[in-house]
């Protein structure tokens, strides 16, 4: 497991710097409105990024984890890290899983 670190985007322009995705990594989450993981498929099979969501909802039942299919060979997908992603340890971090790693990279970035 990787903890990725957040990339600020700059008003002059930013080019984020991809790492390889390995099956679990964390992210911050940040204010849950301006904090994206970017993920780019270069690989011949379709990956699944999925976010593990804590807690329950309102009627005890476990909250959905989103996930989300990064298409083949040039896919890329913008997914926002919502504050109800945090993990609720303290760490204002999300956990993030992820199958067919090969060709997979990602990018944490952060607006303003």
């Amino acid at each position: 497991m990787a903890a990725l670190n957040t990339q600020n985007i700059v008003s002059a322009g930013t080019a984020p710097t991809f790492g390889a995705a390995s099956a679990s990594d964390t992210a911050e989450v940040g204010n849950g409105i301006n904090t994206f993981a970017v993920y780019k498929n270069s690989g011949g099979s379709a990956s699944v990024v999925t976010i593990a969501v804590a807690g329950n909802t309102s009627y005890g039942e476990p909250l959905p984890d989103p996930a989300i299919t990064v298409p083949i060979t040039t896919g890329e997908k913008w997914i926002p890290l919502r504050k109800e992603y945090d993990a609720g340890d303290g760490s204002g971090r999300c956990t993030i899983t992820a199958t067919n790693t090969a060709g997979l990279t990602v990018a944490i970035v952060r607006m303003g």
